[in-house]
């Protein structure tokens, strides 16, 4: 019975110490792997459990079902672990890359993974690779910088054939390649890529930026210069001032047609109870002021959708008959047919009234205008006379005296000059420093000429008269007595009224009061009216005033019926 129990037992020890060093074996591998992956390792009081069937396959299969085989191989991992244990430990990271992904000591003899055909060692690739797929990599490294930003090792092992889709047949080097790995279907999709949008100029680093306007896919023999491209590319980064400053260069307009956009009415949030005497645009910014015979000063934000009301100012002793902005644009001036006028400070909100000019006993203030240097304002009084107030002061300075009665002043555009036209058919140019008249001229063909108008460069003058006829002149009319007309205009058949220059000179706007709709539009390069606008049904009614915005991207155009119409002029900027 003893020798019963005594051999059960020694058959049982001899069945348990292989476990008992697999287990041993297994603890080092772990603790081994735990160091380089972070793997926690099973500690050494843990009871053992026993083995599943399924557990014991797995062992068989991944080390082997013999047992010289296991204790070979954990023979050879424990010596290994054992010499190279502290170089492990010094080690701060692991290098998968260089190290293909596997334990130091060879432990790639103990598993392998199945994904697909073994890949061709770097070592043996190198020497097969093509000539494209050289410059393809040296393309990428001039790209991000010598290597990518990640690279998928599976991609080596992934298999794409290119039969399989037919937008996949394009990326074929010959007709009857099928199968590529990863890389190189990543490569083709790549250059396919780059056959349809080139690689942009700027995305090239400094040093191998391609000539010209193509990108990757440019001519090296562009007729740009390497300092007309580095230029190019940086100019638009060395300053703001393409942003903030507008174009100074002047856009042709073309005289067959102009493009017209109507959009809300300049005051649609505050129509005028009576009729629009005045409507002036802001020097600086897009700001609009109607004035009229309600004794209403409004200020209107412009921006062809809302025009916001900002301010309004009563005058509850004077109908409007003009008002302006100064040239700073911080002020406003406002006359009627009174002795006085009076000046709005738009910034402190404060209005000042000037009782007359000493010295003159003028019945009524209510034609006059702004010189562009915002020094004067002229008045026109009776008699001939042309009266100069000081804008600062608002005390008379000088007369400027001329026969027959004044009927319209315009101010050149460096204030220099002031010319003058009246019931003699005479124009006259005024020196103001002086007070002196520098010279005259006869109005061709002229009948009681009712308004004067110069453009902006000084280079016309249009004077418009009773009968409805333009004529312009160039400025070789300040050189003779008799000067010939350009052209005179007769589209319109009553009084002119209102004549205004774009801020380009290209433009001239003429308008008359005396009956419905009656407003033109002439191209000043070829003095021809243009056809195509205002038409028949647009809703003008009786025009009194009209203005141009500063750049010449809106028209304001006051009417009888208290309504400032707005009109985009889609051939300037809005701002």
């Amino acid at each position: 019975m003893a020798k019963s129990k005594a051999k059960k037992q020694k058959t049982a020890a001899g069945s348990q110490p292989k476990p008992i060093a697999d287990v041993k074996a297994i603890t080092a591998l772990s603790e081994a792997r735990s160091r380089n992956r972070g793997f926690v390792a099973p500690k050494k009081d843990d009871k053992l459990k026993p083995k599943e069937k399924s557990e014991v396959e797995l062992e068989n299969l991944i080390f082997g079902d013999t047992d010289e085989h296991m204790d070979q191989a954990f023979s050879r991992v424990g010596h290994e672990l054992s010499s190279d244990e502290e170089d492990i430990d010094e080690r701060d990271e692991f290098d998968y890359e260089n190290e293909g992904g596997v334990l130091p000591g060879g432990n790639d003899d103990l598993f392998f993974m199945d994904s697909g055909p073994t890949p061709v060692p770097e070592e043996e690739s190198e020497g097969e690779e093509t000539d494209e797929e050289e410059r393809e990599k040296a393309k990428l490294a001039a790209i991000y910088g010598g290597r990518p930003a990640w690279i998928d090792e599976d991609d080596k092992s992934l298999q794409v054939s290119l039969k399989s889709a037919k937008r996949l047949k394009k990326l074929r080097k010959e007709e009857a390649e099928d199968v590529v790995n990863g890389v190189d279907y990543e490569q083709r999709l790549r250059r396919q890529f780059e056959k349809v949008y080139p690689v942009p100029n700027w995305a090239h680093p400094e040093g191998s930026r391609k000539r010209g306007r193509g990108g990757a896919g440019a001519d090296s023999d562009s007729d740009y210069s390497d300092e007309e491209e580095q230029h190019e590319d940086t100019s638009i980064l060395m300053t703001s001032m393409g942003f903030l400053e507008k174009s100074t260069k002047l856009r042709t307009l073309s005289s067959e047609s102009i493009s017209v956009t109507r959009v809300k009415n300049a005051n649609q949030m505050a129509y005028s109870q009576a009729v629009i005497q005045s409507v002036e645009f802001h020097p600086n910014s897009q700001m609009l002021l109607t004035a009229g015979f309600d004794r209403t000063l409004r200020l209107f934000q412009v921006d062809g959708k809302l025009n916001q009301l900002m301010q309004t100012v009563f005058y509850k002793d004077m109908p409007i008959y003009k008002a302006a902005f100064s040239a700073a644009g911080n002020a406003i001036v406002a006359s009627g047919r009174r002795k006085y006028f009076y000046t709005y400070d738009i910034q402190a909100g404060r209005v000042d009234k000037s009782q007359g000019i000493y010295g003159r006993q003028e019945k009524s203030l209510e034609k006059f205008s702004l010189s562009p240097c915002g020094q004067w304002i002229a008045f026109l009084g009776r008699d001939g006379y042309i009266i100069l107030v000081a804008t600062n002061t608002r005390q008379w300075v000088k007369n400027f005296k001329m026969n027959g009665n004044v009927r319209a002043i315009v101010w050149s555009s460096d204030s220099t000059y002031l010319y003058s036209v009246g019931s003699d058919t005479e124009i006259y140019q005024w020196e103001v420093s002086t007070g002196k008249c520098l010279h005259r001229f006869m109005d061709d063909g002229g009948f009681k000429p009712t308004c004067i108008a110069i453009s902006p460069n000084d280079e016309f003058i249009a004077v418009g008269s009773k009968s409805g006829i333009v004529n312009v002149y160039d400025r070789t009319c300040l050189t003779t007595r008799n000067p010939k007309a350009l052209r005179a205009i007769g589209n319109l058949t009553t009084s002119i009224h209102t004549m205004r220059f774009n801020h380009d000179s290209q433009i001239l706007a003429i308008s008359s009061k005396a009956r419905k709709d009656q407003l033109r539009l002439i191209h000043i390069p070829s003095l021809k009216v243009f056809p195509n606008w205002p038409t028949k049904g647009t809703p003008l009614s009786y025009v009194t005033s009209l203005a141009f915005s500063p750049r010449s991207g809106y028209l304001a155009i006051g009417n009888d019926k208290g309504k400032v119409l707005l009109y985009r002029l889609n051939h300037y900027p809005s701002a």
